[in-house]
């Protein structure tokens, strides 16, 4: 509980002070375009995030082994994501920096994914594909939070509600040792949320940018990771139903970009929020919706874990709702 504390206070403090930095930096995010807040809004919420979980971890004597070197690459990730956010790097400049970083997490941190499950009856490893499969998971995590995070609140909130469903499974399943990062992240997480979400304050006083949801979304692949692994060993498609709404909006956002022959990173207004809003609903009630919606995905990927559920099971009732949902977007503009 320490841990969180700390975290939630430094968080809270460092974007207090951050803000008027930013300004004066010209690190905010302004109006225009596809964006649709009013005022120009400091980006500095990752950043206060990252140092919140760092004091937190070296207060609570946790930053150490894999942790270390988990947030060893997620500092540079933060760095690059405040690069980003004031002069806008390119796409492959990017992804090349990504792949990067997670293959030292991979290979020097345990985030090596090594098998499927059981999902056609018996287990299916990876072997010699493990490690690319691995790198091409945890770019597409950390680009799902990054692409999930276009309005107010929602990254924050999709990341705190898959941290709980993860701390609830490491505290069932024994690993205590992968806790006291977790409490870190919830309380940054809270910190931030504080003064992100509409819920605490009438509009946005800071983003998270580029230089937030890129660590998170390395953060959140690595405890996917553990959850398939050592003390923890749950089915790997449970790993979807943790990540739950970002997941299926970018995969679903992706392929309706292929489809109609453009870059899968290509901006536009067909995420799932957006989807929401265009049907009437207001940004609160949007950011409601999809995290009440996130809440009950991660809590069946928490009940699966619990009664052992097996892998085709956890595979194909999530795989085919998702299906379901691309096929009644198909002809959404």
């Amino acid at each position: 509980m320490q841990v969180f504390i700390v975290s939630v206070l430094v968080c809270a403090i460092l974007i207090l002070l951050l803000r008027k930095v930013a300004h004066r930096l010209d690190i905010v995010d302004r109006p225009g375009g596809r964006k649709r807040h009013e005022h120009p809004t400091p980006m500095v919420g990752g950043l206060a995030m990252f140092i919140a979980v760092l004091a937190a971890l070296f207060i609570g004597d946790a930053l150490h082994g894999n942790v270390a070197t988990l947030l060893g690459c997620a500092a540079v990730l933060v760095l690059l994501g405040v690069l980003d956010d004031k002069h806008g790097l390119s796409v492959s400049l990017r992804m090349g920096i990504q792949v990067f970083l997670v293959s030292v997490v991979i290979v020097g941190a345990g985030g090596t994914i090594t098998h499927l499950g059981a999902l056609f009856g018996r287990d299916i490893p990876l072997g010699m594909f493990a490690i690319p499969f691995s790198v091409i998971a945890f770019v597409g995590g950390i680009n799902a939070i990054n692409m999930i995070d276009g309005t107010d609140g929602m990254a924050g909130k999709m990341a705190l509600i898959t941290t709980l469903g993860v701390a609830t499974i490491f505290y069932l399943a024994g690993a205590v040792e992968l806790l006291p990062l977790t409490w870190a992240m919830l309380g940054a997480l809270v910190g931030f949320l504080l003064f992100n979400s509409r819920l605490f304050v009438k509009r946005a006083w800071v983003f998270m940018g580029d230089s937030g949801s890129m660590w998170l979304g390395l953060v959140l692949g690595w405890f996917m990771a553990q959850v398939t692994q050592g003390g923890v060993s749950a089915e790997p498609a449970l790993v979807l139903w943790l990540f739950g709404i970002p997941l299926i909006d970018t995969l679903v956002v992706m392929a309706r970009r292929m489809k109609r022959k453009q870059s899968p990173f290509a901006g536009d207004r067909t995420h799932i929020h957006h989807v929401l809003e265009h049907a009437g609903l207001s940004v609160r009630r949007t950011v409601l919706v999809l995290s009440l919606v996130q809440l009950v995905l991660v809590g069946i990927g928490v009940c699966f874990y619990l009664i052992h559920a097996p892998a085709a099971v956890v595979f194909w009732s999530f795989a085919l709702p998702m299906a379901a949902y691309y096929y009644r977007l198909r002809n959404y503009k």
